[in-house]
């Protein structure tokens, strides 16, 4: 199997140049095969390349920045999430996505993506084309569900 054969295709995307709001709303109303939201996005610029991903961690990394203290939780404020989260909500999407990132050719083989995504501790893996344009995503929910039809599909195991 390949990846081509379970890439979820690109259908949407944010762009560097927009806000978080944007990101969020459009990262809200995405839905995937299974009906659930997704937790990531590809970044695309005005040419279609792939500049980076913006993911849920990356927007809570953005709502609480690096520099405040670990302890935060002892000295903050009701309401300070909140407040913290509407000081950002203006800012580019180009500031806060992950603007390097591993990708997986079309071809290759399943195998090869499943060691992607677990020897870089990935949840997603943009697929690219033979031209190296962005064309697909395979999830690991994607990977898992292949994998676990194989354990259904086999004769129950003797306990």
């Amino acid at each position: 199997m390949k990846v081509k054969d379970i890439m979820a295709p690109i259908t949407e995307y944010l762009s560097p140049d927009d806000t978080l709001q944007r990101a969020v709303l459009t990262m809200r109303t995405a839905r995937r095969w299974h009906g659930l939201g997704v937790k990531g996005m590809v970044v695309l610029d005005g040419q279609g390349e792939l500049v980076g991903i913006l993911a849920i961690k990356d927007i809570l990394r953005a709502t609480i920045p690096v520099y405040l203290d670990p302890t935060i939780s002892r000295f903050s404020w009701d309401g300070m999430l909140e407040e913290m989260a509407r000081r950002v909500a203006c800012k580019r999407v180009r500031e806060f996505m992950s603007a390097t990132v591993v990708t997986i050719d079309e071809d290759a083989s399943l195998m090869a993506c499943t060691d992607l995504l677990i020897k870089k501790n990935l949840q997603r893996l943009p697929v690219i084309n033979r031209d190296g344009k962005p064309v697909g995503i395979v999830y690991i929910r994607d990977v898992y569900k292949v994998i676990s039809q194989i354990f259904v599909d086999q004769p129950q195991c003797p306990l």
